[in-house]
This record gives structure tokens, sequence and C-alpha cells, in this order.
């Protein structure tokens, strides 16, 4: 089933004398339980496009849907937590008071109780009567992420959630959205953190000049991402296949070969007295796989 369904959707700014296409066209759907990654260099139109989801600018053209209803349609958001890229909240006010607030918006039952789990869970508790002022970036992130949550949301939109927060905030943030997956929440999230989406996606889109050019799931991007093969194997003899392979220790030889090699390396080796011990993927980054799209 499709949590998230965006159809054709086409924007333009005017920004003084220059007008900017920020979608051409971009469609997609997010499913019911997935993690899904969107991906793409700045000005390739994400947070145009999550804006419009969230109903926050509206489309020159096309539509989006949650739950099957019009994104313009005030109910369609009642089960999502949204965080933006980048929060702006009263700073005169607490975190405590800032969840309190946000669970005021939807009537949360016992959310005080619910805020002081969250703040505890995102490691605040100590800052929780302490004004947003004096939050620092990564802690304005959290307690942002902690107010997206306070309703217990059926679907996450977060942009660019991981920006700013140090290596013990993204693990608390990549842990607590694996968490919510495991439950049941469907997360769709964008980022340059190549990395956090690789880790945790269970599928990928990467735009491009205001479109979907190309979307991977775990599979592809387990396919996509291993260039080649490390064959390891043990000869009784000394005795040359003629496959370059490479003593690694006595008896035991490396060969590296490229994705379509495999078998044919494979056969070889079982037509001998050789026995292979281990098979190892050779890899490359995701971040290696993005940067070639982007310069087809």
């Amino acid at each position: 089933m499709e949590m998230i369904k965006v159809d054709n959707l086409h924007k333009t700014f005017k920004l003084k004398l220059k007008t900017i296409k920020a979608l051409n066209g971009m469609s997609f759907d997010v499913k019911r339980g997935e993690i899904l990654g969107f991906l793409g260099p700045n000005g390739a139109g994400k947070s145009t496009t999550i804006k419009i989801i969230m109903d926050l600018v509206r489309a020159d053209s096309g539509t989006a849907f949650i739950n099957s209803l019009k994104s313009t349609n005030p109910d369609s958001r009642l089960r999502v937590g949204f965080m933006p890229e980048n929060p702006q909240y009263y700073d005169t006010i607490t975190g405590m008071d800032l969840l309190k607030f946000a669970a005021s918006m939807f009537s949360v039952k016992d959310a005080g109780k619910k805020a002081h789990k969250l703040l505890d869970e995102f490691e605040l508790t100590e800052f929780a009567d302490v004004k947003l002022r004096k939050y620092s970036k990564g802690m304005i992130q959290r307690i942002g992420f902690a107010a997206a949550l306070i309703h217990d949301p059926d679907i996450l939109i977060l942009d660019e959630p991981m920006g700013g927060l140090d290596p013990v905030g993204r693990m608390i943030f990549k842990n607590k959205m694996k968490e919510l997956n495991k439950s049941g929440v469907t997360i769709f999230f964008s980022s340059h953190i190549i990395p956090d989406i690789e880790d945790i996606c269970s599928r990928v889109l990467i735009v491009k000049q205001g479109k979907t050019i190309k979307q991977f799931d775990r599979v592809d991007i387990q396919y996509l991402t291993t260039y080649g093969f490390n064959i390891i194997l043990r000869k009784e003899d000394e005795k040359n296949l003629n496959l370059n392979e490479n003593e690694i220790s006595k008896g035991l030889y490396s060969i590296k070969c490229k994705k379509d090699e495999l078998i044919e390396k494979i056969e070889a080796i079982e037509n001998s007295s050789a026995k292979i011990v281990d098979i190892e993927p050779l890899k490359k980054s995701l971040e290696d796989i993005f940067i070639e799209i982007l310069n087809d």
C-alpha cells in the first residue's frame, strides 16, 4: 500500500528577475513499512517536494497524496510526524515546553509522561527546563525529532534530519529510526549523508533537476556497490592454476575477479584440486554510485 504518492509535480519559483524550475515532473511513492531515502544534490528539489507533501508550498501542477488523501487536505497529516530541514522554534521556551506544545496540537494524552520518555531517549533530560536559545544545533535537531514523535505517528517525513549532528547524535537518530520502522512506522527522509542512507534505507530514490532519475532497493544497492570478488582458496600443491592467484599464507591463495568473471573462475577452481574457502565481495560506496549517476 502507498502511504505517500507524488504524481508529476511541477513547481517554479520567481526570485527577483530569475525564474527557477524547482520540480520538473517529480513522481514516486512511499510504500507502507519502508524506509525510503531521498538523495540528490543541492537544488534537486528535495525540500520543495517535502514542503508540497506537507502543504507548506503548493505545486503549480501535479498532486501529492498521504494515505490516499490529497496533501492539501489537513486530515492527511493527522498521523504524520514532520521535521523540517532547519527547525525554527521560539527560543524563549524550554525543550519540555516544545514537546508539550507539539502534543497539544494532536490532543495527546499523558503528554508529560511521553515528553519525559522522549527526552530520556534523546539524552536531553538534563536540558528539559533549559531555554532553546541555549541548545546547540545538534540538540535542536534532537528536540525537533522528539517533537515529531510525540503523537506516535504512522508516517515520518524528515528533511535532512541528521544535518549538524555529531556521531553520537547520528547513532541515536539511526537507532531510533530503525526501532520505529520495526514497529511499523513508514519513514521518508532526505539526506546528504550517503553512508546513513546506505545503512538504514530499504529503498533509495536519486533525484536530479526536479525529477526522479533512479531508484534502488537493498538488493540493487548490494549489487551496484559490488564491483568484483575476492576468492580465497586452498591448494594442496604449488601447481599454478593460471588464474592470477596470489599466495596470502602457506597453502592459501587469493584470486580477485570482476563480477562477470565469478562463475568462470569458480568453475576453473572446481575443475582443479583446489578448494574454495571463502568468497568476499569487493565493494565501492553508494556515494561512488551516486556521483557516477549524476555525471552520466
